[in-house]
């Protein structure tokens, strides 16, 4: 399944106000675990991306995404 047709299927559940709206439509657990999400939102004009979950020193979680470092924690909940 690529990221568009997760992204399509399945709502939104975390937004951040960055990247012209961002949406995080799921996570996928394993070993590495993934984010499903969809940058555009404010304009209309979606990308959407599977983007591996990092983390810093500290252990604080981040996805990487057009160069920039998102923490998970400044995403607020749907």
């Amino acid at each position: 399944m690529t990221a568009k047709e997760y992204c399509t299927s399945h709502d939104a559940i975390a937004y951040y106000s960055g990247l012209s709206g961002l949406e995080i439509h799921g996570i996928e657990y394993g070993v590495d675990d993934y984010v499903y999400c969809a940058s555009g939102a404010w304009v209309g004009k979606y990308s959407y991306h599977r983007v591996k979950v990092l983390y810093s020193a500290k252990g604080d979680a981040y996805i990487r995404i057009h160069g920039y470092r998102i923490p998970l924690s400044d995403f607020i909940r749907i």
